[in-house]
């Protein structure tokens, strides 16, 4: 009776020794797996986080608030109009520009906003952030915008030099010759060329409500109608066919500069021609989607 007592207590004391021997073992278990997460998984996850210094690559979609992209990474929304409607300064470049941009986080390539957004980022996430002008492509400069009328006057008859009349039309003067407003593309007609005062006499010919395509060609520039011709004091009346409608929607050519029709106030009759680059003073949206730590 006495045995069986005693192998009954040994058997009570091996079961709490196993209980504590896996209760110990589980700690165990628990403690490595803290360590592996805290020691392994999390210093992966840490490598996959960009941070300041690094070397990434990015596929991105930069658009104005009202969606019109004006640059990106990807060759099927560069070539999809319909899906992702384009700014006037945008262009089609060969499919194989197309590939995710590399830059060094911190160097300062990049516009403020777009080094700061993607700092913490994880390869393979994307967001969107939107970027005030200040962290993008800062204000316009006020000196490059040119305020004018939507209706406005120009001379019947113009003067010149000979040399200036050749900068002007392209031509050497010369009486009865017919030339065209570099502006405007109108004729014009030498009336007189004295060569012993160097004076050149140019009158404009238009014609009376005829509409005049100005600063371009195509889908550059737009339309002027001729509304008034007055000798007595000079003048050819003209009105700019252009709406409110149509400021950031129309750029024209300025010799070799371009600029940007914006603020077009009907009521006031006024609207500016902008020689800055599209995006100065513009909040910007861009999508990122980061592809790779380079380095």
């Amino acid at each position: 009776m006495r045995s069986s007592r005693i192998a009954r207590d040994i058997g009570g004391a091996t079961n709490v020794l196993l209980i504590v021997l896996i209760a110990v073992l589980m700690v165990s278990a628990s403690t490595v797996a803290i360590m592996l997460y805290q020691g392994g998984q999390s210093v992966e996850a840490a490598e996959d986080v960009v941070t300041v210094g690094q070397t990434i690559k990015v596929d991105y979609i930069g658009k104005l608030l009202d969606g019109r992209v004006f640059d990106t990474s990807l060759y099927s929304v560069a070539s999809n109009d319909a899906a992702y409607p384009k700014t006037l300064s945008f262009t089609l470049k060969a499919n194989t520009s197309y590939v995710p941009l590399t830059f060094k986080v911190g160097a300062g390539t990049m516009i403020p906003g777009f080094e700061t957004a993607v700092v913490g980022m994880r390869v393979g996430e994307t967001k969107t952030v939107t970027l005030p002008p200040e962290e993008a492509y800062g204000p316009m400069d006020q000196s490059k915008l040119v305020t004018f009328q939507l209706t406005e006057a120009v001379p019947l008859v113009r003067i010149f030099n000979a040399s200036t009349f050749k900068a002007e039309y392209g031509e050497d003067a010369a009486s009865g010759l017919t030339v065209y407003d570099p502006v405007y593309g109108w004729a014009a007609t030498v009336m007189e060329y004295n060569v012993w005062t160097d004076r050149v006499t140019v009158k404009n010919a238009p014609t009376l409500n005829a509409l005049y395509h100005i600063y371009g060609t195509g889908s550059v520039g737009w339309d002027v109608k001729v509304i008034g011709m007055d000798s007595n004091s000079n003048r050819i009346t003209i009105q700019h066919q252009l709406g409110e409608g149509d400021s950031d929607r129309v750029k024209g050519l300025d010799g070799s500069s371009t600029f940007f029709i914006i603020d077009v106030d009907e009521e006031k009759g006024t609207a500016v021609r902008n020689y800055n680059s599209e995006l100065a003073g513009k909040t910007l949206v861009f999508t990122i989607t980061i592809v790779a730590i380079v380095e």
